[in-house]
């Protein structure tokens, strides 16, 4: 079996840089060379809590032999019970960490019960961007236009993207 070249989001606003080492960590320990994009802190994206900080976002490409939804089961347990954090006061918005199969080769469809590429790519500039910067010329599967030209057709003026340092461990 040939591996599979994949992209796969990560962002959390909580504990940040913690928990983004945490899953690059596990990611590299599976994977082994990761190929990840600058990082980027955003503001919520169609969160309706009253509260919610601002997210640590950014990509991850590496080789995998897993499927689609071995690899998103992987993914959730690297999420593990820390994904949604629940506070005594509810209108706060928490998410630890959320990992999200971006692409899976040349994939396109719904495949072994994952969306792919990822359904939201023209929605989230955090995943559109990142992408751009390190596959310019890469159409996603089921698109006509590249990365690059997607970022430059899609963005949202809306969706502030700071770019910052992490703290890798």
């Amino acid at each position: 079996m040939t591996p599979v070249y994949c992209w796969v989001s990560l962002g959390s606003n909580h504990e940040r840089d913690y928990q983004i080492n945490r899953a690059l960590q596990a990611l590299k320990a599976e994977f082994g060379e990761l190929r990840v994009s600058q990082a980027y802190e955003t503001q919520p994206v169609g969160i309706k809590a009253k509260s919610c900080a601002p997210f640590y976002n950014l990509v991850a490409g590496f080789y995998t032999y897993l499927k689609p939804s071995e690899l998103n089961a992987f993914l959730k347990r690297i999420e593990g019970n820390e994904k949604y954090l629940m506070p005594a006061d509810q209108s706060i918005y928490v998410r630890a960490l959320d990992l999200d199969i971006i692409s899976w080769g040349d994939t396109s469809g719904l495949i072994d019960g994952v969306q792919l590429p990822y359904p939201d790519l023209l929605k989230h500039d955090f995943v559109l961007l990142p992408m751009a910067e390190l596959e310019p010329n890469q159409k996603p599967s089921g698109y006509s236009l590249t990365y690059l030209e997607l970022w430059q057709k899609h963005a949202h003026a809306e969706q502030q993207l700071k770019p910052v340092e992490l703290h890798l461990q």
